[in-house]
Order: C-alpha cells, then structure tokens, then sequence
C-alpha cells in the first residue's frame, strides 16, 4: 500500500468496522428477543403445569363425592420380564433406560369434560397460548393452517383435558374423543367414547390425533398390560378409525431409540420407520436431522395419509 491510497485503505476498514458494529448489534437485539421469548413460553409453561395439576386435585375430590371411594387398582410392574426384554428391546438394538411412574387411576373416577373448562381453553387458544406440550401446540397451529379441519369429523386418541378437543373447536372441526377408560362430556360440543365402544361400533374420522399418546402404549404406566408392540398395534388401529385418504396428526418423542420403562418410547431410526409402516408420510413440523441422536426432548409433529 503506497501513501496515496492509504486513506481510501483506511475509509474502507473503518467502513467495514462500523458494518461489524452494526451487525454485532443486530444478532445481540435478535439474542435478546429470543431469550425474552423462551422466558415468556417457560412462564406459559409453569402456568399450565400449575392449571393442570391444581384442577387435577379438584378432579379427585369431585370424583370422591360423585363416585365414592376410588377402587383400588394393582401397580405397573417395575422391570421388563425376562420373557419379554428380547422383544421390547428390537433384538437388544434398542436401550432400556428405568423411569418407573405410576399413573394408574380408579376405574370408577370418570374424566368429567365442561363447558366452562371448554371457553377456558377456547380464550387460551384465541390468545395463541400454548397449553400442556408447549411448542407442538404451536406446530399443531401450523399444521392445521396447512391442513384445514374446517366442517371435518376429528378424533382425537386418549386424552387428560379437553385441550385439544378445543382446537378441533377453535378450527372449526367437531370433536370426539377415543380413550381407554371412559369420560363423561357434559357439554354436547365434544364426543366421547371408549375403544371398547369404538370396537362395536366403528366409525371412520376424516383426520385423526394422536399427541404424545401411543409412545406410552404397552408399558404398564397406566396400568395397561405389558406388549412389546403395544405402539404398533395402535398405529395398525388407526387405519380403521381414520377413513382412506384421511390424515393422522401424530407427535411423539424423537431421539436416539430408547424405552424408557415403564412411561414412554423414544423414537429414533430404528422403531419410527417400523412405526410409520404402511402410512404415507406428507409432512412434518418442528422436526431437524439432528433431532435422530438427541435424548428425545422433543415431539415434532408428523402428518401421515393413510394410503
């Protein structure tokens, strides 16, 4: 560089220099958004958990002076019997990681759905507040923006709160709701039936969801019996229930393959593509690559076409 030109090499590094400054500035302002945005759906999140748990425990006490006494009901086991751990475990492909949970519940305590609790959750969603599983509420959103379910028959598979009963709802959808044990709807804007009364009756759903409930199936947590194929049974129902064409909203854990016994399945590249068989896969929401090998954090939302 000669004399003459080291001022124009001078203007150009301080120029470059100001353009770093600016752009620093820029990702911190972006950083700062994000965290506020974190911050905000943790504060969310807590106050789901507190809603639940607090309407859980006046659950309890309404069942008791409706139904009397809860029927005692026998504990999940607490380990995989021998006879079974080949099987469960994909030929020793599969981790086994103990998380015992025992959520089993008084077969003569019905779920009891209202209408109040209904609008609570209307005004939550209208709010874009997300409730129970945080951001695969939001990629339902999504999905569902794609997707519509406007003026389509929607079942919905197992269920603790009428939570997303409520977005068929808000999305224009009717609602049914399929679940093991039986809930009693006192408002007429949600169905219920049990797969027991499924099984007689067998009617066909244009669109079907499954939000992190067939991971569960087979495992004991709630007191049903032990299978190994509890979660592929399930999916094989499904082509039943959900009519030719018809689509599944499926979110489950995806990490690296692992039971962790007795409340939950992780899946990964072995189980998933054996879980998805026969259903054709269109999309999916909130699902990465790197997702594959992580612990199994989160559930992406998959939407499958039953071909």
């Amino acid at each position: 560089m000669t004399f003459a030109t080291l001022p124009r090499g001078r203007a150009a590094l301080r120029a470059l220099c100001e353009d770093l400054a600016k752009a620093n500035a820029e990702l911190r302002d972006e950083a700062r958004r994000e965290l506020m945005q974190l911050q905000d759906r943790k504060r969310l999140y807590l106050a789901a958990q507190d809603d639940l748990f607090t309407s859980m425990w006046r659950h309890y006490a309404l069942c008791r002076d409706l139904f009397g006494p809860p029927q005692p009901t026998p504990p999940p086991p607490k380990e995989i019997p021998p006879e079974l751990m080949d099987r469960f475990t994909l030929g020793g492909r599969v981790e086994i990681e103990y998380n015992y949970i025992d959520a089993t519940y008084p077969g003569n305590w019905p779920l009891i759905y209202t209408d109040y609790e209904i609008d609570t959750y209307l005004a939550r969603i209208a709010r874009r507040e997300w409730f129970i599983y945080g951001q695969t509420d939001v990629w339902m959103w999504e999905a569902i923006e794609k997707y519509p379910i406007r003026g389509l028959d929607v079942v919905n598979m197992g269920s603790l709160t009428p939570w997303y009963e409520a977005n068929c709802l808000h999305h224009g959808a009717s609602s049914t709701t399929i679940d093991y044990n039986p809930i009693i709807s006192l408002s007429n804007r949600i169905k219920t039936m049990t797969i027991a009364q499924w099984d007689a009756e067998q009617p066909r759903f244009d669109v079907a969801w499954s939000i992190s409930s067939f991971e569960h199936d087979g495992l004991g947590m709630y007191g049903d019996p032990l299978d190994p194929e509890g979660d592929f049974k399930a999916m094989r129902k499904m082509k039943r229930i959900v009519k030719p064409g018809g689509l599944l909203f499926l979110a489950l854990p995806v990490g690296k393959d692992k039971i962790l016994f007795n409340n939950a399945r992780i899946y990964g590249r072995i189980r998933m593509p054996m879980l998805l068989e026969g259903w054709e896969q269109i999309d999916e929401f909130g699902m990465a690559p790197e997702h594959w090998d992580g612990p199994g954090q989160i559930q992406p939302l998959f939407i499958l076409r039953n071909s």
